[in-house]
């Protein structure tokens, strides 16, 4: 093997050509002293007082010729010294270099300290290979040496991996497995026909909980498909397994689930994800979807083991909740951890619209208060008549909020009407008539979809303003911006759109209107409150408690 000719020298490289590097330790080739100042003085000071003795003996001028000398014989026996150690060095070193990482060498120079440095690297690199020859090794014991005594995952493995293709005629699955660097490696093959039973085989590596999949290849070969799947073997198996699929920018709660749970990260796969769980997550019964993920039928029928659903947002219009129930799977949201920010929102967009405050921004950025003078007039909050469609989590805290301004507030929500200190309307078109202001808390779903229509516009007339922090589709958008260009409403403030990210383009040069790109809940402490929530409800599907924040399947 020539190492010199490779770029880089790994533990699984040493490990897998058995390399031995502990004659490489041993002195004295690779055993260093630095020569030490202080015994080389001492040395040819001795040998300077046997000259001095020697001279004495002679003549007078002979002690004076040697003492002449002195210095110069001493600072030669130096330069030797220091010669011989510096070839010392650089031999030790070249030979050094053809064990190390090229990138470890590039620029270092022959010095005892990068001696050193690379004895300690060696040194470091032959205990991970250690470690990973006994972690190989216990697992080869575990398949060729099972015990009577305590459970084994690799024993109940071997035994489990008696399978039948799901293709035509039950033809039998060949399975081997053996060990490998990371833990196990199972090679199955099947018939030809179809791959999907790949799955079976990793339905019953999921359920070993002591399983994590590193790499999963299939292959066609004469007539077979040939799945080579490899997995680490955890040291523990008391952490569960959830499934987890996020945009890359939400990244938020990577932690939280890394601390509590193992995970199988479908968003990290260069696979589309309907094969990525086909093959690695049949067997997932929790899965966690952070952002808009469209859950339905089709999706769900990938993972047939789940059992919990876990959304990271209030809303769960993205998700098919009778095919939910119709599977028994549970679904959560997250309750009531985004309800401050998100009424917050409400709030600010009522008074940023009413005030002309992001308009009146623009205006002194432009220099138009300089050219033009006096800005337009606003509208003052205070006194408004305010109705919130929608009064849960959300809507009681805006109207919590709009107290102190003097601001009436009505609402539509038919549930616990009598305790609620706010005037009651039985439906939408009755409150925008006797209303400045909509605010619309409420979730989408198939009877609030497009709930502020036209005739709801015309109703709240021109001075009517809507604030929304619900879900773009609860508004007819398009009804929406003509009436805003006609002018049969007064204004806006939008966090949310019926196809975000796109935005209507005749809102932009409107000042009645004021944008936000679905931000309500994008502050530090909302996300925290969001992971908390769903770490709790995790834990307690997983220890077979009460969830805590489910939502109602119908």
């Amino acid at each position: 093997m020539d190492f010199a000719s490779s770029s880089s020298f790994t533990v699984d490289f040493a490990f897998e050509n058995e390399l031995d590097l502990s004659s490489l330790l041993t002195p004295p080739t690779f055993t260093f002293q630095e020569p030490n100042p202080s015994n080389l003085i001492f040395h040819c000071a001795g040998t300077e007082n046997v000259g001095r003795q020697r001279t004495r003996e002679t003549t007078v001028t002979d002690e004076t010729t040697k003492e002449e000398a002195e210095p110069k014989n001493k600072r030669a026996k130096h330069r030797e010294i220091e010669k011989q150690r510096r070839q010392e060095v650089t031999s030790l070193f070249k030979h050094l270099r053809y064990i190390l990482p090229a990138q470890y060498v590039k620029g270092k120079r022959s010095s005892s300290d990068h001696v050193h440095e690379a004895v300690n690297y060696i040194k470091d690199l032959e205990k991970k290979i250690k470690e990973i020859s006994e972690k190989r090794d216990r697992i080869k014991r575990s398949i060729t040496h099972p015990s009577s005594a305590g459970y084994c995952p690799i024993r109940s493995l071997a035994s489990s991996l008696s399978l039948y293709c799901s293709c035509v005629g039950d033809t039998h699955i060949d399975v081997k497995v053996r060990t490998c660097l990371v833990g196990i490696e199972i090679v199955a093959s099947c018939c030809f026909r179809h791959d999907s039973c790949l799955s079976s085989v990793l339905q019953l590596l999921v359920q070993e909980q002591c399983f994590d999949v590193v790499s999963c290849i299939s292959t066609k070969l004469h007539l077979r498909f040939i799945h080579t799947i490899v997995f680490n073997m955890s040291e523990s198996s008391e952490s569960p397994l959830v499934l987890v699929h996020r945009p890359p920018t939400l990244a938020y709660m990577d932690d939280h689930l890394k601390r509590n749970f193992r995970l199988l990260n479908a968003h990290l796969s260069p696979d589309p994800l309907p094969i990525f769980l086909s093959r690695h997550a049949s067997s997932v019964t929790a899965f966690v979807n952070i952002g808009r993920l469209k859950i339905d039928a089709e999706l769900l029928s990938l993972l047939p083991s789940l059992k919990l659903l876990v959304c990271t947002s209030v809303g769960t219009d993205h998700v098919d909740l009778a095919e939910c129930k119709r599977r028994g799977i549970a679904v959560t949201n997250a309750g009531d951890a985004f309800s401050d920010d998100v009424a917050d929102c409400a709030v600010v967009l009522l008074i940023s619209v009413l005030r002309r405050i992001p308009a009146g921004d623009r205006y002194v950025r432009s220099g138009s208060w300089e050219k033009l003078g006096r800005f337009r007039l606003g509208s003052k909050v205070s006194g408004k008549r305010v109705g919130i469609i929608g009064f849960g989590s959300i809507g009681s805290r805006v109207a919590k909020r709009l107290e102190p301004f003097g601001c009436i507030i009505s609402y539509n929500s038919r549930t616990q009407k009598q305790s609620i200190p706010y005037r009651y309307y039985p439906d939408v078109l009755s409150l925008a008539a006797d209303n400045d202001v909509l605010v619309l808390c409420c979730s989408l779903t198939e009877q609030t979809r497009h709930v502020v229509n036209r005739e709801v516009m015309e109703l709240l007339g021109k001075d009517g303003v809507i604030i929304n922090v619900g879900r773009g589709g609860l508004i007819d958008e398009k009804e929406m911006v003509k009436c805003l260009v006609e002018g049969v409403i007064g204004g806006a403030g939008l966090d949310v759109f019926e196809k975000e990210p796109q935005v209507p383009e005749e809102l932009f040069g409107m000042d009645n209107v004021v944008l936000s790109p679905h931000a309500a809940v994008a502050t530090p402490g909302a996300l925290e409150s969001v992971a908390e929530v769903a770490i709790a409800n995790l834990k307690a599907f997983f220890s077979n408690q009460p969830l805590v924040s489910p939502v109602q399947l119908g």
